[in-house]
């Protein structure tokens, strides 16, 4: 009986490494993906912010001020930000800032796309 068992473990292991390969990876990625998504936001609702008090919607300046704010070491790689005016129906004006970048994760690039989203968006509005 003993003598079947012998190897039995090296079979499971090579079956469920790679499972567990790609589960820690997968954390990974999410982490990567939600810190970034978290660092845009700030530095949309900043901008949106500054942008209010200043009444200038600038979208060369908005930009400006998120990549400031982001830093060099964010994952955020290709900003894109679109703003916008608008008057609502009570009259009030308002500043609409939509950040969208794409997550570098460092995570086997396209190959590894299967894991999740590696774009994030971030709205921010505010009156002025």
């Amino acid at each position: 009986m003993r003598n079947r068992q012998k190897g039995a473990a090296s079979v499971e292991l090579a079956m469920g490494l790679p499972v567990l390969v790609m589960v820690i990876m997968a954390g990974v990625h999410f982490g990567l993906v939600l810190k970034t998504r978290s660092q845009l936001g700030d530095a949309t609702n900043h901008a949106t912010r500054l942008a209010a008090i200043a009444r200038n919607a600038n979208g060369n300046t908005v930009r400006s001020v998120i990549q400031n704010r982001l830093g060099s070491s964010s994952g955020c790689q290709s900003l894109q930000v679109t703003t916008s005016t608008a008057t609502d129906a009570l009259g009030v004006n308002r500043v609409d800032v939509t950040a969208r970048c794409t997550v570098n994760t460092g995570i086997g690039g396209t190959l590894m796309s299967f894991l999740g989203p590696s774009e994030v968006s971030v709205r921010a509005s505010m009156p002025f």
